[in-house]
């Protein structure tokens, strides 16, 4: 298994102003140019295994982020996604011109073993989210983030991803959970437009210290980390929970 994260640069001309909301969008434009079994086979999983989002910068630029851990799919996606030289966005009636592709990967053993072979486990990170993230509970959309719903969100698509060290038990999380700690934030409320809806949730920075044993620390940094590649929240295919994990001293 594979950890990838692929990085295409863009530029377009025009009246037109790119935004995180250009997410959907890219979405539509990758599973119209997977093969139809495929595209069918992720319209049908209700767990994507993958993520993507856009940022746009200054001089009408952007850059499309995808995130990866399904070696399956990834080698349709990098297939589909690699040889782009122009991306048509017709709702839009924009034509990006792709002027640059980044590419990096690591195995199971890699990524694992940069947690677990250090001598001193980290205990502090930060998480940015860099287009709006949110979650589902009670029927409802959070504007604020909690240990509990990070750790729930990354559960599923980590344990599909680390089938060996797998933490696919209901112990495990609730002890990470409990030894992760929120100690500082800038937040701020943040709308995402998908179609005819709007989704209300959050934009910015947490700090977050790990508790507890050496082991655990080392497992929920692996697990925190892994959202740079999976998303955090609710709609990670679409354009949602795209964020930065930073390790702190």
């Amino acid at each position: 298994m594979m950890l990838q994260k692929i990085i295409l640069q863009c530029k377009y001309g025009g009246e037109q102003r790119a935004s995180y909301n250009w997410g959907s969008l890219f979405h539509g434009i990758l599973v119209k140019s997977l093969p139809s079994d495929i595209a069918e086979m992720l319209h049908e999983n209700h767990l994507r295994p993958f993520s993507q989002y856009v940022l746009s910068s200054s001089n009408q630029e952007l850059t499309w982020n995808i995130g990866l851990w399904d070696a399956e799919i990834a080698n349709h996606i990098i297939q589909a996604v690699l040889p782009l030289v122009q991306i048509e966005l017709q709702h839009k009636a924009t034509t990006l011109e792709v002027t640059g592709v980044k590419r990096s990967s690591q195995n199971e053993y890699e990524y694992f073993n940069h947690y677990f072979a250090t001598e001193n486990p980290c205990r502090r990170y930060e998480i940015e989210f860099l287009t709006p993230c949110t979650h589902k509970q009670d029927g409802s959309y959070v504007l604020f983030p909690t240990p509990e719903l990070i750790v729930k969100s990354l559960n599923n698509r980590y344990c599909a991803f680390m089938q060996d060290v797998s933490l696919d038990a209901p112990e495990a999380m609730e002890q990470i959970a409990k030894h992760i700690h929120i100690v500082r934030y800038s937040l701020h409320s943040a709308v995402f437009y998908l179609e005819r809806t709007k989704i209300t949730g959050y934009m910015g920075r947490i700090t977050v210290v790990i508790s507890g044993t050496e082991q655990l620390a080392r497992l929920a940094g692996a697990l925190l980390s892994f959202a740079e590649y999976s998303g955090l929240g609710i709609k990670t295919a679409l354009g949602m929970g795209g964020v930065k994990i930073r390790a702190l001293a």
